[in-house]
């Protein structure tokens, strides 16, 4: 009896008649495959001439696109590899191996559409029962800019950078005209008047830093070079790079239901566009919202209660207050009387109205009272509650806003509410940083990143889908 099945490494062998049977029927590129032959490919396809020769169909472009992203590869190059060689590509393909310029050139001009069909998958994803909307929690994170950080400069620099560029195109100039005799060696079969390389890559330089000076008659920060929207930001790691802050709305089966991307490394400007993105994509109210003290503000928690939502942010001092960790002539052990309008300190002195402040601008809109004491001069603990004459302490009108915020936490329905956020937004961020080892972009300027990012926010709820589907099967 043989011990193994034939081995003839010459013998030929046939394909079955359909790639098909080389999928597996829970494949991961089964349901890319179903989800964009449910998409809406017009504007996509309306791009195409009728004239010149027949091209791919956008939808192959799409599938392979999205298939790669899901899986961690968004290398043109490799795409294109890959329809040769792994069956879930040539499945996709259908057959066709399309090169990589092709690939990469669909890509660059169709991210705004291809940005634009996040809304629709997520649409998607709610129809099958993947998504109920209630509560939604918000992170963000940092992800490096196509960018180094040493082309970073401010504008002396950049000035400093364009003297050198004339000094260095003066002396490439100078040294032609000491070899005008070699002028037939240098030149070849041209006329002869042609610029010669180097200066036309120094003054190609020269444009490009020009253009990067004038943006400084809009802004004081400094600016990259290479991607001159990216910004140096802290990361996870500590390390500061150029880059951008996505932030994400996620439900609580981890599907991301809004996705941005800003320039701004502080998030507190993002929740309410993480509301109102999420809003518009599911056609229905957020009830409630989670996140952490990076988007603790004022005008955060007063957007929430203005539009009737329930929100789970700490203010960056609500550990401290649960630990109490302040010492006690700390601010926060000061008793606000609301009936009577005064503080009353730990000695159980009074602290009356003082003055108030105001800010009004487009940027900056509060009003702030001050409370004053009167009976500090006769406190034997005086030092250790103030070196004025007078221990004063400032209340912003909104302060309710934030006790509320703070009793709410304090509760046992609302610390489980807030720990949804844990368990929701950072296991996402690990599956796209991580996982599919997207630390940093491959395009440049923030509406290319935008439109990138949304990519990767197809990636993963493709990839949450195929989990649900695989599941429910």
């Amino acid at each position: 009896m043989a011990k193994f099945k034939p081995y003839i490494i010459d013998q030929l062998m046939l394909f079955p008649n359909s790639i098909n049977d080389y999928v597996p029927q829970n494949h991961l590129a089964r349901v890319v495959n179903r989800v964009v032959e449910q998409l809406d490919a017009t504007a996509v396809e309306n791009k195409y001439s009728e004239l010149g020769q027949n091209t791919y169909h956008p939808r192959i472009l799409i599938k392979l696109l999205f298939y790669g992203y899901a899986i961690g590869e968004r290398s043109g190059r490799m795409i294109s590899r890959r329809t040769e060689t792994d069956t879930a590509y040539i499945y996709l393909a259908q057959m066709y191996k399309p090169d990589f310029r092709t690939i990469n050139d669909f890509r660059k001009n169709n991210l705004g559409e291809l940005s634009r069909y996040f809304v629709d998958i997520v649409h998607i994803c709610k129809e099958i029962g993947l998504i109920q909307i209630g509560q939604i929690n918000i992170d963000g994170t940092k992800i490096k800019a196509n960018a180094a950080n040493r082309l970073t400069k401010n504008k002396d620099d950049y000035e400093k950078w364009l003297r050198k560029i004339d000094q260095k195109i003066k002396d490439i100039l100078a040294e032609a005209d000491r070899t005008d005799a070699e002028e037939d060696n240098l030149y070849g079969d041209k006329r002869g008047d042609e610029l010669p390389n180097d200066i036309n890559t120094e003054k190609k330089l020269k444009e490009k830093l020009e253009k990067v000076i004038k943006r400084f008659k809009t802004t004081k920060e400094k600016i990259n070079l290479t991607d001159s929207d990216a910004k140096f930001m802290k990361g996870g790691d500590g390390r500061i790079n150029a880059s951008y802050n996505c932030q994400i709305a996620v439900t609580k089966k981890q599907l991301i239901v809004a996705g941005d991307v800003t320039t701004d490394a502080n998030d507190r400007n993002a929740l309410e566009t993480m509301v109102e993105e999420t809003e518009e994509t599911l056609e229905e109210p957020v009830k409630e919202v989670a996140a952490d003290s990076g988007y603790s503000s004022y005008e955060n928690y007063e957007y929430l209660s203005k539009n009737k939502k329930i929100g789970y942010i700490p203010d960056q001092n609500h550990t401290k207050i649960q630990n109490k960790e302040y010492d006690k002539y700390h601010q926060e052990n000061f008793k606000y009387d609301k009936a009577k309008d005064i503080y009353i300190c730990p000695e159980g002195q009074k602290l009356t109205p003082y003055k108030v402040r105001r800010a009004n601008t487009p940027y900056r809109k509060w009003r702030q009272t001050i409370y004053k004491a009167s009976a500090c001069g006769a406190c034997r603990d005086k030092p250790h509650c103030t070196k004025q004459h007078l221990r004063t302490i400032v209340r912003e009108d909104r302060r309710m806003l934030l006790e509320q915020m703070r009793e709410r936490l304090l509760l046992k329905e609302g610390r489980e509410k807030y720990k949804q956020r844990l368990y929701t937004t950072e296991p996402v961020f690990g599956n796209i940083k991580h996982n599919l080892g997207y630390r940093y972009f491959l395009l440049r300027t923030l509406n290319k990143v935008k439109a990138e990012f949304k990519l990767m926010c197809i990636a993963h709820n493709l990839k949450k889908m195929h989990h649900f589907l695989a599941l429910s099967t």
